[in-house]
């Protein structure tokens, strides 16, 4: 699973266009989409995130098949590290 976190131009038409890493395989993908607030100029910057994704905490169905997160997160990074030795 990725995680892209930007901030994002709608257009007239209610569209969004989003560049994806090249790494993101053509095909079909599960993607989750959250919209917050509008921003205006001022608070771009200083967005933060974490009441909003606490939120959403345990309702994500993609991690309901984890029994042990705690594991799950060390597997994780295993991964991250054997990738970044390559």
């Amino acid at each position: 699973m990725q995680h892209i976190e930007t901030v994002a131009d709608v257009n007239q038409n209610g569209f969004v266009t989003i560049a994806l890493p090249a790494h993101i395989r053509p095909g079909k993908h599960h993607i989750l989409l959250v919209i917050d607030e509008a921003l205006s100029e001022d608070n771009i910057e200083s967005v933060d995130h974490a009441a909003q994704l606490m939120k959403m905490a345990g309702r994500i169905s993609a991690f309901k098949t984890i029994d042990n997160p705690v594991l799950w997160q060390q597997q994780q990074r295993d991964e991250w590290q054997r990738d970044g030795d390559k």
